[in-house]
């Protein structure tokens, strides 16, 4: 069943964009490695990070890609993206203001890899999962990509039923 569509709210994360880009939990250490493995990434094609937010997995990732495109609603959070690709010296990189239902208008294809870094939930997900479908280049891959939940402590349980934690990371491997 289609989720009923969310409206964007622009002012939802006003004032936190450079407090998110310090304080928003890291990706695996691995991921360029196994990004690159399982992908095949070698240097050459086009990335689009679909809800970038302040860039920190477009610039982790832009390296791999000839172009990197980090896509976001919010200016702000596309500025702190644009400060931190200059920080470390990263010039391969568009930043486009926009909604995910938005390309392929707004960031024409073809892409060797969409990601989304903990972004694909705030959309309307079968639309976008179809628009991008039509983005990416043939053998092109579409990664929804989590923060590392290793040696990260457990959270309090807030009391009967216990969280079952166990049976979430079974899940999340799975």
């Amino acid at each position: 069943m289609p989720r009923p569509e969310l409206p964007y709210d622009p002012t939802i994360y006003q004032g936190f964009a450079a407090h998110y880009r310090y304080g928003r939990p890291s990706y695996s250490l691995d991921l360029e490695a196994v990004l690159g493995e399982q992908v095949g990434l070698d240097g050459n094609g086009r990335l689009l990070d679909v809800g970038c937010g302040p860039g920190i997995l477009t610039v982790r990732l832009a390296p791999l890609f000839e172009e990197a495109v980090g896509l976001d609603p919010d200016s702000d959070m596309l500025a702190e993206g644009r400060r931190a690709a200059v920080d470390i010296g990263i010039a391969n990189v568009r930043w486009v203001q926009a909604l995910a239902e938005d390309p392929p208008g707004a960031a024409p294809g073809p892409y060797r890899l969409v990601s989304f870094g903990q972004s694909f939930h705030w959309t309307d997900e079968q639309r976008v999962a179809e628009n991008v479908y039509d983005l990416l280049e043939p053998g092109g891959t579409l990664a929804l990509i989590v923060h590392t939940l290793a040696g990260r402590p457990r959270p309090p349980s807030p009391g009967p039923p216990a969280i079952a934690h166990e049976e979430i990371e079974a899940l999340v491997e799975r």
